[in-house]
């Protein structure tokens, strides 16, 4: 399967997804840090599902077949990058929390992918 794969749609869409990531997380957790000490938090959590979700779009947008395929596998290379940089970072986030991201990861890249693909055979 990975032979399908189309390598350049998924590292566009990790980028593109880490790219709305990042600046979503900043620019949420600094305006809810305003309102409460959770804030930051909460942007963090808003920033990654967002970036599973524009990153799946994207790969499944820019893919010829495989839509979902492409969008899951995606999101859940984002969510690899995204446990290295917390591990890197001194996080304590349990091997259940891990999971718990890598199955998002993969139902929102899926999900997204498939719309968007869905979204281009319309088109066509």
């Amino acid at each position: 399967m990975l032979a399908a794969l189309n390598f350049g749609a998924v590292l566009l869409g990790v980028a593109a997804g880490g790219l709305t990531a990042s600046i979503l997380s900043l620019a949420l957790g600094v305006g809810l840090g305003l309102i409460g000490d959770w804030g930051p938090d909460v942007g963090l959590v808003i920033g990654i599902v967002c970036g599973l979700a524009v990153g799946g779009w994207l790969a499944g947008s820019r893919s010829r077949h495989s839509h979902r395929f492409h969008g899951s596998v995606t999101a859940l290379v984002l969510a690899f990058v995204i446990v290295i940089i917390a591990r890197f970072g001194g996080s304590p986030a349990s091997t259940g929390s891990v999971l718990w991201l890598a199955l998002l990861s993969i139902v929102i890249g899926g999900v997204t992918g498939w719309l968007a693909g869905r979204g281009r055979m319309a088109r066509r």
